[in-house]
């Protein structure tokens, strides 16, 4: 009984065997594995930070890099033997973010920023060019070539594509000294962002670019977002004499439609005036407009009237109802009126 178990137990596990072998016969001539790369973008910290690429490089270089979104999240004194780049514009650091740049700049340190628009120093409000008397003009396309970028002697000419059609002296950057230190422009700041750093020879001239002024303990700071200027703030630091006069312009208006023409209008109560002040109004009215004897006849007609309609034949001797050529006052006029409104009532 044991041996026909055992042998049952050894035809199932030989039968196992030749499905599992069937199988992976079947899955090796079918199946090809293979290993393929899927570009799934940049990671969040290189989305929010498009000079990641160029943070990593220079510390890998071995230089100490510190990466800011604005420019008030820096030290508020940088030591002199630092280097700063920033992606704002030229044209929008305000009078005292320039002066304040220059000043460090002037004790030894090193600022690389871009510039985007042209100019000519002094005929705007670029505080930065117009400090270090730079032109800036068009010159029709971008082009679509490197060229070659030579720094020095010591080093071959290095590649680079500069996506701009504005040229600072006829070039597409400039180094300037100021003081003790150096300020480098650019039209074409991008070159060094994560998207085109690995183009060309993009990295070697970041590096070379930090290079002659780098001093032993020297930090870089890489200040990353862009943060131009809203139209209003543009408005309210270059034209803001005409903006305020508008302002009050339109407030004068508004002051002046806010203002009401002729008296106030009492609205009307709900209840019913009395007969009596139905005719007091209607006498002043009347008296100011010359028909007081007109009303006064009306009256005396209407009181005898009703008179002679309750007691026919009766004859009255009352003063309001005889005729009279006497010159009425306003008030003699209302007392009259009511008079004869009480003569007309029924007993």
């Amino acid at each position: 009984m044991i041996r026909h178990r055992l042998g049952r137990i050894g035809l199932i596990l030989l039968a196992l065997l030749s499905i599992g072998s069937g199988v992976w016969w079947w899955l090796s001539q079918n199946l090809v594995q293979r290993r393929e790369e899927i570009y799934t973008g940049y990671a969040e910290i290189a989305q929010r930070n498009p000079l990641y690429s160029a943070d990593r490089l220079l510390t890998r270089l071995g230089r100490t890099v510190h990466s800011v979104r604005r420019l008030d999240e820096l030290p508020h004194l940088l030591d002199p033997a630092d280097t700063l780049l920033i992606v704002i514009p030229s044209y929008a650091l305000s009078e005292i973010e320039s002066q304040q740049l220059l000043a460090w700049v002037h004790t030894g340190g090193h600022l690389l920023v871009g510039v985007q628009h042209a100019y000519e120093p002094g005929q705007g409000l670029d505080h930065l060019l117009n400090r270090l008397a730079m032109r800036s003009h068009r010159v029709g396309e971008a082009i679509s070539d490197p060229i070659q970028v030579t720094l020095n002697e010591t080093m071959p000419p290095l590649q680079v594509r500069f996506r701009s059609d504005l040229r600072l002296h006829d070039a597409f950057w400039q180094s300037l000294r100021w003081g003790e230190g150096r300020v480098t422009l650019l039209t074409d700041l991008s070159l060094f962002t994560n998207a085109r750093l690995i183009e060309h020879d993009h990295a070697d001239f970041l590096w070379a670019l930090l290079q002659p002024d780098s001093r032993p303990g020297g930090e870089i700071w890489l200040q990353y977002r862009m943060l131009t200027p809203s139209l209003w703030q543009l408005l309210w630091r270059h034209a803001w004499m005409p903006l305020l006069g508008m302002m009050l312009t339109l407030l004068a208006a508004l002051w002046s439609y806010s203002r009401r023409l002729g008296p106030l209008r009492v609205p009307r109560s709900g209840e019913q005036r009395r007969l009596a002040e139905h005719l007091q109004a209607s006498s002043h009215f009347l008296w100011r407009h010359g028909a007081g004897p007109m009303l006064l006849q009306a009256a005396r007609h209407y009181a005898l009237h009703q008179r002679e309609r309750r007691q026919p034949g009766l004859s009255l001797d009352i003063a309001p109802l005889a005729n009279s050529d006497q010159p009425l006052t306003e008030h003699a006029l209302i007392h009259t009126l009511q008079t004869l409104q009480r003569l007309s009532r029924p007993r």
